[in-house]
């Protein structure tokens, strides 16, 4: 008995270093796993923060409040089949500015929602198969990053609609890429998959830089010329002998999440908990 009330004391203890306490939880009535969670790091800082949800054909937005979690918003894909994977706020300044979601799944689609204006404003098309991760450059709006199941990454322009990019090919992926993200600096992305590797890729080149450039102003009758990069600027697979499913930069160095069977090694964090949210205050 005196052993469980030292245990019980201990976990206290431990909650109070940590800071963060358990508030509230909500469930999603799909009953579906939800894939990915993204808090708006656009909203005014006297607002609650707000955040977006994934999960089957479903898109969420909740606010935090002081003692619980309340549904703002909710959009239902047309396609009963859809299962979103991924979710990552915008931020546009052109026409007009404004704070959108994007948002991807098992059919490879990326819908742009407007939470203002309460409708997709827009599809792009062009992945060969499901889109697993999406980011946002960091110093340029327009710009959107795709990991997807087709073994490849793409860079697509918002404002024009286009994808201008392909990362992958004779050294890419050997098989899904299930994370990605861009450096602070916008110079280099990180890519990771089933094929047990990690790949840095470089847009300080010059092909890239044009390609980019021309994105904006091209404007003839024929395809865009998207630009292949087959070669990242550094690869290993001796790092992981399963599958990395989470890449994050950290200053100048990388974070990496591994799940092998049962056991996660956690280094960067992801919701795993299937139809539920869970908020923590610290």
């Amino acid at each position: 008995m005196r052993g469980k009330k030292v245990k019980a004391v201990e976990k206290r203890e431990h909650s109070k270093r940590n800071g963060f306490k358990f508030t509230s939880w909500s469930k999603e009535d799909h009953k579906e796993p939800i894939f990915g969670v993204a808090f708006n790091p656009y909203t005014n800082p006297v607002h609650p923060p707000v955040f977006a949800a994934v999960g089957s054909n479903r898109v969420t937005i909740y606010e935090c409040l002081e003692d619980s979690v309340s549904v703002i918003q909710s959009y239902s894909d047309p396609c009963t089949e859809e299962i979103f994977y991924t979710v990552c706020w915008l931020y546009t300044v052109s026409p007009e500015v404004s704070v959108n979601l994007a948002v991807a799944g098992q059919r490879g689609l990326i819908r742009v929602l407007s939470p203002t204006k309460l409708h997709n404003l827009f599809t792009l098309m062009g992945c060969g198969d499901s889109i697993n991760e999406l980011k946002l450059h960091p110093s340029d709006s327009n710009l959107l990053l795709s990991a997807s199941k087709d073994n490849s990454l793409r860079l697509w322009n918002l404002k024009t609609r286009r994808c201008i990019l392909i990362l992958g090919g004779l050294q890419g992926h050997r098989d899904e890429v299930l994370s990605c993200d861009f450096d602070l600096s916008a110079r280099y992305v990180l890519s990771c998959g089933m094929d047990h590797s990690v790949k840095m890729w470089s847009l300080e080149t010059d092909d890239v830089k044009n390609t980019i450039a021309l994105s904006y102003t091209y404007n003839q009758d024929k395809p865009f010329p998207v630009l292949n990069v087959h070669f990242p600027i550094f690869s290993t697979r001796s790092i992981h002998r399963n599958y990395v499913d989470c890449v994050r930069w950290f200053g100048n160095k990388q974070w990496y999440q591994r799940r092998v069977r049962a056991r996660c090694r956690v280094l960067a964090m992801r919701c795993s908990c299937p139809s539920s949210i869970r908020a923590f205050q610290s």
